[in-house]
Protein backbone atom coordinates (compact mmCIF):
# COMPACT_ATOMS: atom_id res chain seq x y z
CA UNK A 1 0.00 0.00 0.00
CA UNK A 2 1.07 3.58 -0.61
CA UNK A 3 1.90 5.00 2.92
CA UNK A 4 3.49 8.11 1.45
CA UNK A 5 2.75 11.80 3.06
CA UNK A 6 2.48 14.87 0.75
CA UNK A 7 6.17 16.31 -0.10
CA UNK A 8 6.67 19.44 -1.79
CA UNK A 9 4.99 22.68 -1.66
CA UNK A 10 1.54 22.15 -2.16
CA UNK A 11 -0.27 23.03 -4.97
CA UNK A 12 -3.54 25.77 -5.31
CA UNK A 13 -6.31 25.25 -7.39
CA UNK A 14 -5.33 27.92 -9.90
CA UNK A 15 -1.63 26.32 -10.10
CA UNK A 16 -3.32 22.84 -10.83
CA UNK A 17 -5.75 24.21 -13.42
CA UNK A 18 -2.40 25.77 -15.32
CA UNK A 19 -0.43 22.55 -14.74
CA UNK A 20 -2.79 20.73 -16.69
CA UNK A 21 -4.04 23.38 -19.63
CA UNK A 22 0.33 23.18 -19.85
CA UNK A 23 -0.41 19.32 -20.14
CA UNK A 24 1.91 18.48 -17.24
CA UNK A 25 2.42 15.48 -15.55
CA UNK A 26 0.23 15.99 -11.98
CA UNK A 27 2.17 12.63 -10.43
CA UNK A 28 3.29 12.63 -6.77
CA UNK A 29 1.97 16.34 -6.44
CA UNK A 30 1.62 17.41 -2.92
CA UNK A 31 -2.67 18.49 -3.22
CA UNK A 32 -3.42 17.76 0.47
CA UNK A 33 -6.57 19.38 1.52
CA UNK A 34 -7.23 20.91 -2.36
CA UNK A 35 -10.93 21.59 -3.28
CA UNK A 36 -11.14 20.45 -6.75
CA UNK A 37 -15.06 20.60 -7.28
CA UNK A 38 -16.80 19.64 -10.45
CA UNK A 39 -12.85 19.65 -12.24
CA UNK A 40 -12.57 17.68 -15.60
CA UNK A 41 -9.67 15.14 -14.96
CA UNK A 42 -10.46 12.82 -17.12
CA UNK A 43 -7.93 10.43 -18.25
CA UNK A 44 -5.43 12.37 -15.86
CA UNK A 45 -1.81 11.50 -14.86
CA UNK A 46 -2.19 11.79 -10.92
CA UNK A 47 0.18 8.61 -9.86
CA UNK A 48 1.17 8.77 -6.45
CA UNK A 49 -0.60 12.38 -5.82
CA UNK A 50 -0.96 13.39 -2.65
CA UNK A 51 -5.20 14.08 -1.91
CA UNK A 52 -5.70 13.71 1.42
CA UNK A 53 -8.87 15.83 2.95
CA UNK A 54 -9.05 16.86 -0.90
CA UNK A 55 -12.83 17.41 -2.00
CA UNK A 56 -13.20 16.10 -5.66
CA UNK A 57 -17.16 15.70 -5.13
CA UNK A 58 -18.80 15.72 -8.44
CA UNK A 59 -15.18 15.62 -10.29
CA UNK A 60 -14.83 13.85 -13.35
CA UNK A 61 -11.55 11.11 -12.74
CA UNK A 62 -13.19 8.73 -15.47
CA UNK A 63 -10.04 6.64 -17.37
CA UNK A 64 -7.45 8.59 -14.45
CA UNK A 65 -4.68 7.31 -13.05
CA UNK A 66 -4.25 7.14 -9.92
CA UNK A 67 -2.63 4.43 -8.72
CA UNK A 68 -0.38 4.81 -5.53
CA UNK A 69 -2.04 7.85 -5.18
CA UNK A 70 -3.24 8.66 -0.93
CA UNK A 71 -6.87 10.13 -0.98
CA UNK A 72 -7.26 9.36 2.70
CA UNK A 73 -10.37 11.38 4.07
CA UNK A 74 -10.84 12.47 0.60
CA UNK A 75 -14.61 13.58 -0.31
CA UNK A 76 -15.99 11.60 -3.59
CA UNK A 77 -19.31 12.05 -3.47
CA UNK A 78 -20.82 11.23 -6.86
CA UNK A 79 -17.23 11.27 -8.59
CA UNK A 80 -16.90 10.00 -11.68
CA UNK A 81 -14.39 6.89 -11.43
CA UNK A 82 -15.37 5.01 -14.17
CA UNK A 83 -11.95 3.03 -15.89
CA UNK A 84 -10.16 4.84 -13.31
CA UNK A 85 -6.66 3.33 -12.24
CA UNK A 86 -6.85 3.37 -8.56
CA UNK A 87 -4.02 0.27 -7.98
CA UNK A 88 -2.56 0.27 -4.51
CA UNK A 89 -3.96 3.58 -3.81
CA UNK A 90 -4.89 4.66 -0.05
CA UNK A 91 -9.22 5.33 0.15
CA UNK A 92 -9.25 4.81 3.67
CA UNK A 93 -12.57 6.78 5.72
CA UNK A 94 -12.64 7.85 1.92
CA UNK A 95 -16.44 9.43 1.39
CA UNK A 96 -17.94 7.63 -2.09
CA UNK A 97 -21.42 8.02 -1.54
CA UNK A 98 -23.28 7.51 -4.89
CA UNK A 99 -19.72 7.44 -7.07
CA UNK A 100 -19.40 6.37 -10.51
CA UNK A 101 -17.17 3.50 -10.09
CA UNK A 102 -17.92 0.88 -12.88
CA UNK A 103 -14.51 -1.07 -13.85
CA UNK A 104 -12.35 0.80 -11.67
CA UNK A 105 -9.32 -1.01 -10.60
CA UNK A 106 -8.82 -1.41 -6.92
CA UNK A 107 -6.70 -4.17 -6.88
CA UNK A 108 -4.71 -4.25 -3.38
CA UNK A 109 -6.30 -0.77 -2.19
CA UNK A 110 -7.12 0.04 0.92
CA UNK A 111 -10.68 1.51 1.69
CA UNK A 112 -10.66 0.53 5.53
CA UNK A 113 -13.85 2.55 7.07
CA UNK A 114 -14.71 4.20 3.47
CA UNK A 115 -18.44 5.37 3.20
CA UNK A 116 -19.50 4.02 -0.24
CA UNK A 117 -22.94 4.15 0.26
CA UNK A 118 -25.25 4.04 -2.92
CA UNK A 119 -21.66 3.53 -5.27
CA UNK A 120 -21.61 2.06 -8.35
CA UNK A 121 -18.83 -0.42 -8.59
CA UNK A 122 -20.28 -2.87 -11.38
CA UNK A 123 -17.46 -4.64 -12.62
CA UNK A 124 -15.25 -3.19 -10.35
CA UNK A 125 -11.54 -5.33 -9.68
CA UNK A 126 -10.94 -5.55 -5.69
CA UNK A 127 -9.08 -8.02 -5.69
CA UNK A 128 -6.86 -8.50 -2.21
CA UNK A 129 -8.26 -4.85 -1.53
CA UNK A 130 -8.55 -4.24 2.22
CA UNK A 131 -12.53 -3.20 3.02
CA UNK A 132 -12.90 -4.07 6.98
CA UNK A 133 -15.61 -1.84 8.46
CA UNK A 134 -15.88 -0.02 4.73
CA UNK A 135 -20.19 0.69 4.59
CA UNK A 136 -20.99 -0.70 0.99
CA UNK A 137 -25.00 -0.48 1.99
CA UNK A 138 -27.09 -0.48 -1.50
CA UNK A 139 -24.21 -0.42 -3.40
CA UNK A 140 -24.13 -2.65 -6.94
CA UNK A 141 -21.12 -4.58 -7.12
CA UNK A 142 -22.46 -6.61 -9.66
CA UNK A 143 -19.70 -8.47 -11.13
CA UNK A 144 -17.13 -7.30 -8.94
CA UNK A 145 -14.04 -9.26 -8.34
CA UNK A 146 -13.24 -9.07 -4.80
CA UNK A 147 -11.29 -12.68 -4.73
CA UNK A 148 -9.33 -12.60 -1.28
CA UNK A 149 -10.55 -9.38 -0.18
CA UNK A 150 -10.66 -8.38 3.67
CA UNK A 151 -14.28 -7.60 4.53
CA UNK A 152 -14.12 -7.82 8.32
CA UNK A 153 -17.42 -6.21 9.44
CA UNK A 154 -18.49 -4.79 6.31
CA UNK A 155 -21.43 -3.12 5.55
CA UNK A 156 -23.10 -5.25 2.61
CA UNK A 157 -26.98 -4.55 3.89
CA UNK A 158 -29.21 -4.86 0.46
CA UNK A 159 -25.54 -4.07 -2.05
CA UNK A 160 -26.40 -6.12 -5.01
CA UNK A 161 -23.82 -8.52 -5.39
CA UNK A 162 -24.99 -10.86 -8.62
CA UNK A 163 -22.30 -12.37 -10.03
CA UNK A 164 -19.61 -10.96 -7.94
CA UNK A 165 -16.75 -13.41 -7.32
CA UNK A 166 -15.90 -13.14 -3.64
CA UNK A 167 -13.16 -16.51 -3.74
CA UNK A 168 -11.04 -16.69 -0.68
CA UNK A 169 -12.20 -13.36 0.58
CA UNK A 170 -12.62 -13.14 4.36
CA UNK A 171 -16.15 -11.82 5.29
CA UNK A 172 -16.10 -12.30 9.11
CA UNK A 173 -18.78 -10.71 10.83
CA UNK A 174 -19.64 -8.78 7.67
CA UNK A 175 -23.78 -7.64 7.86
CA UNK A 176 -25.14 -8.64 4.12
CA UNK A 177 -28.75 -8.74 5.10
CA UNK A 178 -30.96 -8.08 2.12
CA UNK A 179 -28.16 -8.41 -0.15
CA UNK A 180 -28.21 -10.14 -3.94
CA UNK A 181 -26.08 -12.81 -3.90
CA UNK A 182 -27.41 -14.24 -7.19
CA UNK A 183 -24.67 -16.16 -8.95
CA UNK A 184 -21.82 -15.18 -6.64
CA UNK A 185 -18.83 -17.06 -5.89
CA UNK A 186 -18.10 -17.67 -2.29
CA UNK A 187 -15.64 -20.57 -2.82
CA UNK A 188 -13.33 -21.04 0.32
CA UNK A 189 -14.69 -17.84 2.00
CA UNK A 190 -14.41 -17.23 5.48
CA UNK A 191 -18.12 -16.37 6.66
CA UNK A 192 -17.50 -16.50 10.26
CA UNK A 193 -20.62 -14.79 11.92
CA UNK A 194 -21.82 -13.08 8.94
CA UNK A 195 -25.42 -12.05 8.94
CA UNK A 196 -27.34 -13.50 5.64
CA UNK A 197 -30.80 -12.31 7.36
CA UNK A 198 -33.49 -12.28 4.07
CA UNK A 199 -30.81 -13.03 1.53
CA UNK A 200 -31.62 -15.60 -1.26
CA UNK A 201 -28.67 -18.23 -1.50
CA UNK A 202 -30.49 -20.38 -4.03
CA UNK A 203 -27.49 -19.58 -6.60
CA UNK A 204 -25.32 -18.58 -4.47
CA UNK A 205 -22.25 -21.16 -4.40
CA UNK A 206 -21.55 -21.28 -1.07
CA UNK A 207 -21.22 -24.77 1.18
CA UNK A 208 -23.41 -26.27 4.18
CA UNK A 209 -19.96 -25.96 5.60
CA UNK A 210 -19.26 -22.50 5.27
CA UNK A 211 -23.47 -22.00 5.91
CA UNK A 212 -23.10 -23.40 9.35
CA UNK A 213 -20.60 -20.98 10.50
CA UNK A 214 -22.81 -18.26 9.47
CA UNK A 215 -23.98 -15.57 11.95
CA UNK A 216 -27.34 -15.70 10.91
CA UNK A 217 -29.88 -17.19 7.90
CA UNK A 218 -32.94 -15.70 9.23
CA UNK A 219 -35.41 -15.88 6.66
CA UNK A 220 -32.46 -16.90 4.29
CA UNK A 221 -34.13 -18.97 0.86
CA UNK A 222 -31.93 -22.07 0.76
CA UNK A 223 -32.82 -24.14 -1.64
CA UNK A 224 -34.12 -28.21 -0.20
CA UNK A 225 -31.04 -30.04 -0.72
CA UNK A 226 -29.11 -26.67 1.07
CA UNK A 227 -31.18 -26.67 4.44
CA UNK A 228 -30.84 -30.55 4.50
CA UNK A 229 -26.43 -30.23 4.02
CA UNK A 230 -26.49 -27.29 6.14
CA UNK A 231 -28.07 -28.83 8.87
CA UNK A 232 -26.55 -32.20 8.96
CA UNK A 233 -22.86 -30.00 8.75
CA UNK A 234 -24.66 -27.88 11.77
CA UNK A 235 -24.74 -30.96 13.60
CA UNK A 236 -22.01 -33.27 12.23
CA UNK A 237 -24.04 -35.86 11.30
CA UNK A 238 -22.81 -37.52 8.05
CA UNK A 239 -24.60 -37.17 4.80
Amino acid sequence: MANREGTGDRLSRPEVLDLLGEGKDLSDANLAGISLVGLDLTGASLRGVYLADADLSCANLGRAVLSDATLSRACLVSTNLTDADLRRARLDQAILREADMRRVSLLWVDMRSADARLANLTEADLRGSRLSDADFRLAVLSGADLSEALLWGTKLEKAILQDAKLVGADMSRARCAGAVLWRADLREANVLDVDFSDVDLRQTQITAEQLAKAGSLARAQLTPEQIRRHFLSKWGRKS
